[in-house]
């Protein structure tokens, strides 16, 4: 019996793509001079969805990834741009994603990319940094890169990129893989609500390199997909991946998640509790976590973290009160939690 998810079908979260999304892709066409109307309707979009008078108001998502499809070709480029030291010629992405297949495990199938990506390369556009590391502690790992030629400004979108990336190998795996940490080449943006849509954990700037750090664990994990769903994947990959990299899958820790996510307060369930929403015994629902390279614990810490980052950025909310919209009724325990969860203390996250 075959342990591969049957089909990558995914439930999307929406019947329709956000106005934001498609407003940011007709920025870019704007921007390289891409005429709008002949590639919408290429996309099989009868009409302007941002346009007052249009009744569709917003695009469906698989009317969105054939948009970026056909943009894409335009452009010549398939990451539109986002790893500017070199362009992404259109079928490259699937040619990488079929090689990374045959990979085994992720963390071979991640240095099969790695590989790859230098042997695209002319000589002298080759990235300065481009590797996979497992760090001494071994418990979490950190995929690094830096372009060569590349301007602070550009680092962000670089960044965001890696975090793409890392959506796609969840996928690959079945599997979500939550960033720990992050850092980027560039500094600070003045505005960094795209970067938080792809990390909403901490982001260290003006680094060395762009690097994401996850848990090691799911290098260990095997490959669970094949051609035909990659197929299926590739029609939806722009949605899925920059949108709704949810709808992927469904791993016990999104479960648990979204659980979280959804309590009407700060009270987090307790590990019986989750057996019994779950249906699983303790025993079986540790090693369901465990094989997803995570624990309750960590899934706590990271939602906790998530959502004290939120608040922190709202200016009207004091330290204290985040600590105790988050269940602390002690301030000082919050700050000691915060810094063990981010590295940095709260106040550092203020607006």
């Amino acid at each position: 019996m075959s342990n591969r998810p049957a089909s990558v079908t995914p439930k999307f979260p929406s019947e329709v793509v956000p106005a934001p999304m498609v407003m940011s892709l007709f920025r870019t066409m704007q921007q390289a001079g891409v005429a709008q109307g002949r590639l919408l309707i290429e996309a099989g979009v009868p009409v302007d969805p941002l346009r007052a008078a249009s009744p569709a108001g917003c695009i469906t998502p698989r009317q969105y990834s054939r948009l970026c499809t056909v943009v894409s070709r335009q452009l010549a480029d398939e990451t539109f741009g986002a790893m500017p030291d070199a362009t992404t010629p259109p079928g490259t992405l699937r040619m990488l994603a079929l090689g990374m297949l045959g990979g085994g495990a992720l963390g071979a199938a991640m240095q099969r990319a790695i590989e790859f990506n230098a042997s695209c390369r002319v000589r002298g556009r080759l990235p300065q940094e481009n590797r996979l590391w497992v760090q001494d502690s071994g418990r979490h790992a950190t995929l690094a890169y830096l372009g060569t030629g590349v301007t602070a400004h550009h680092q962000h979108r670089v960044l965001a990129g890696l975090a793409i990336w890392l959506r796609f190998c969840g996928w690959l795996i079945g599997q979500e893989i939550d960033v720990v940490s992050a850092s980027c080449a560039g500094p600070a943006p003045e505005r960094d609500d795209a970067l938080r849509h792809f990390f909403p954990g901490p982001v260290r700037f003006n680094a060395s390199s762009n690097t994401v750090t996850f848990s090691a664990r799911h290098l260990e994990a095997p490959i669970v997909r094949d051609e035909r769903q990659l197929a299926e994947f590739m029609a939806l990959a722009p949605y899925l991946l920059l949108y709704a990299p949810e709808a992927c899958h469904d791993s016990v820790a999104r479960r648990i998640r979204l659980l979280i996510d959804n309590a009407p307060d700060a009270a987090l369930p307790s590990f019986t509790a989750l057996t019994v929403h779950l249906n699983m015994s303790a025993r079986t629902l540790r090693r369901r976590l465990e094989s997803e390279g995570t624990s309750y614990q960590r899934i706590k810490d990271t939602a906790r973290r998530d959502r004290a980052i939120r608040l922190l950025r709202q200016s009207h909310l004091s330290i204290f009160d985040v600590a105790e919209a988050l269940g602390f009724s002690d301030p000082s325990a919050f700050h000691r939690s915060f810094k063990k969860w981010t590295g940095r203390p709260p106040g550092e996250f203020r607006c």
